[in-house]
């Protein structure tokens, strides 16, 4: 049987509490000097506290709301010397930089903060579209702020305990600047060169007040408390330039224990999980960009040719920053001017290049026109790929409207055609005379021209099948068969290597050099519909080189075939190598070269077997 327990000798609850009396104890009052001590103690543990957690105060006292990624990114930087972001385009990188530089300057006085990028523009939208507007909506960072300024020239924050932001041209006007913090915006643009001998020689360590204190200025382990930090922010990009060997040498430091590097990688997932995107934009995102460039900008992967790639992203010479822009038609209506044609030299020949596409939707080809100007060289005609448009869904005679008022406009002398298919309705809709009610113009006819390259019987039926009389004969017609596109690919890649072609810079690039030229449509950032004129040839000059990188080598019959990843396309590398065929052909004649059977087998198998 159970032994009860005996509950009465259980003492009741705090029966032994003494009670102390401090009635007859002195009151000590509190002295101004015993309430500043106690302030400044609240002030050093919450600032430890803050500079070792920069996350906690970005919410606490910025007033801003993070998402998990966001803490954990943000305390990241805080805990690095070197640290390398790789995100996806929408994951807020820009941002972030901007969140963290800023608390960090409030909660480190004196801090000197330096943004660079391959343009001032992109570097200053940290500050434009970030910095400020965090500015004027918190309170409590509007109250450390001294000053601001957003312009073509400056991009500055400063700070009242005397920390600034400021973004620094990364070039040699860049030279002299100093830094306690380097932040590289879209590193993968910027070269090694001003990297190693521009920015990076920009830091040095902050030196807090109290280190002009003889008590501490001597002591070592204060003197190296602060190192200088450098945040690399990028997008993933093609494996073959400059930043990605620096960033896999900083992932195998990681690797091996370096403490002081830190890395974050994000891909298009974090943005559909936080709803910064829905799966509707990425479908679409996915559907308007060309494969490569999705899987670097929104899966975070770099690209690296296949080894059966038949062009290197290297043949490709991205040197040109004047493109020639057609007429807009509010152009035409008020001026009748344009203010980026190019005047045609004396010895030069302008080339027209299309490839031929009618149905419409996403999923299907897209008509391209090609604009190419071309000048002597010692090896071969020099070939400026200075225009590119694209089309999709426009019936036979829309497209041969275009093709004419671009041919027009740019003084063409050969208008290079894809007859094939769809190619062959456009054809017949460019031999009458068309007119333009919008312009109040009307187009002459096009027919097929004489060319010894030209088959008799294409150029005989072709010629039938002229709807006006004394049509314009300058339309050189490809009917692409294999060996044809097989010579083509060859031709392409041969000029290529012999640097006999050159490409538009890419859009930001092009972008920053309008801006340097102080160009009022693109400083006017109101009109988006300008910036796009402005840009899109560079942008679809992107797109044709991805999808050539793209392309496959197969052999069959001795032949080269080029095969396009599935669900790819390969229009713009189409409209391109057309237009450069047709000017490998002017390359003979300017060398007058005769090629026999025996030299092409020997150019053929020389590109085939030796990549």
């Amino acid at each position: 049987m159970a032994k009860k327990k005996n509950m009465a000798s259980s003492s009741p609850p705090l029966q032994n509490l003494q009670i102390v009396e401090r009635v007859n104890e002195p009151k000590k009052a509190l002295t101004s000097a015993t309430i500043e001590e106690k302030r400044i103690d609240r002030i050093r543990e919450w600032t430890t506290f803050y500079r070792y957690n920069p996350s906690f105060f970005v919410e606490h006292y910025m007033g801003i709301n993070l998402y998990p990624f966001q803490r954990y990114w943000i305390n990241l930087m805080a805990h690095s010397k070197r640290f390398l972001g790789i995100a996806s385009r929408a994951s807020g990188k820009s941002w972030i930089i901007a969140v963290y530089t800023m608390a960090r300057c409030i909660l480190y006085p004196g801090t000197k903060v330096v943004i660079t990028s391959s343009t001032k523009k992109q570097a200053g939208l940290i500050i434009s579209a970030y910095c400020i507007p965090m500015i004027m909506n918190h309170p409590n960072i509007n109250r450390e702020i001294l000053s601001y300024t957003a312009n073509n020239n400056t991009y500055e924050v400063r700070f009242k305990n005397g920390s600034f932001i400021t973004v620094v041209v990364s070039g040699e006007s860049g030279r002299g600047n100093r830094s306690n913090i380097n932040v590289l915006e879209e590193r993968r643009l910027i070269p090694n060169d001003v990297i190693q001998g521009i920015i990076r020689p920009f830091m040095v360590s902050r030196k807090p007040p109290y280190m002009m204190n003889p008590k501490y200025s001597n002591i070592q382990e204060l003197k190296d408390a602060e190192e200088p930090q450098e945040i690399i922010i990028t997008s993933a990009h093609y494996k073959s330039t400059e930043w990605y060997p620096e960033a896999v040498k900083f992932l195998k430091d990681i690797s091996e224990g370096d403490e002081n590097k830190k890395a974050i990688f994000l891909d298009y997932l974090i943005t559909l999980e936080h709803g910064i995107k829905t799966q509707l934009q990425m479908q679409e995102e996915k559907e308007q960009d060309d494969p490569i460039t999705f899987l670097m900008e929104y899966g975070n992967i770099p690209f690296g040719s296949s080894s059966h790639a038949f062009y290197k992203l290297e043949m490709f010479n991205r040197v040109i920053k004047r493109s020639w822009r057609p007429i807009t038609t509010e152009m035409f209506i008020t001026t009748r001017k344009n203010p980026y044609d190019i005047p045609k030299h004396e010895d030069e020949i302008r080339l027209v290049s299309v490839d031929v596409a009618m149905r419409a939707g996403k999923m299907n080809d897209n008509t391209i026109i090609t604009c190419a100007r071309l000048f002597p060289g010692k090896n071969g005609w020099l070939t400026d790929i200075v225009y590119m448009e694209s089309h999709n869904g426009e019936n036979t005679l829309a497209q041969a409207l275009r093709i004419k008022q671009i041919m027009e406009e740019f003084q063409g002398d050969t208008l290079i055609l894809d007859i094939a298919g769809a190619g062959i309705g456009v054809a017949d809709a460019l031999s009458a005379v068309t007119k333009d009610e919008i312009r109040g113009v009307e187009y002459p006819a096009y027919t097929v021209m004489q060319s010894p390259y030209i088959d008799s019987k294409v150029y005989e039926e072709l010629t039938s099948r002229a709807i006006a009389r004394d049509a314009k004969k300058c339309i050189f017609p490809i009917s692409a068969t294999s060996q044809l596109n097989s010579t083509i690919a060859v031709e392409f890649r041969n000029r290529l290597k012999k640097k006999l072609v050159s490409f538009l810079v890419d859009e930001i690039e092009e972008e920053e050099f309008l801006i340097h030229s102080k160009n009022k449509d693109i400083l006017d950032s109101a009109n988006t519909e300008m910036r796009i004129y402005l840009l899109q040839a560079h942008v679809q000059t992107t797109r044709a080189i991805n999808e050539s990188i793209a392309l496959e080598m197969q052999v069959q019959n001795g032949l080269v075939k080029l095969q396009e990843p599935e669900g790819a396309r390969k229009d713009r590398y189409t409209s391109i190598s057309y237009l450069n065929y047709y000017a490998s052909l002017l390359d003979k004649e300017l060398l007058r070269e005769k090629s026999t059977s025996d030299e092409n087998l020997d150019a053929f198998l020389g590109v085939t077997y030796i990549m």
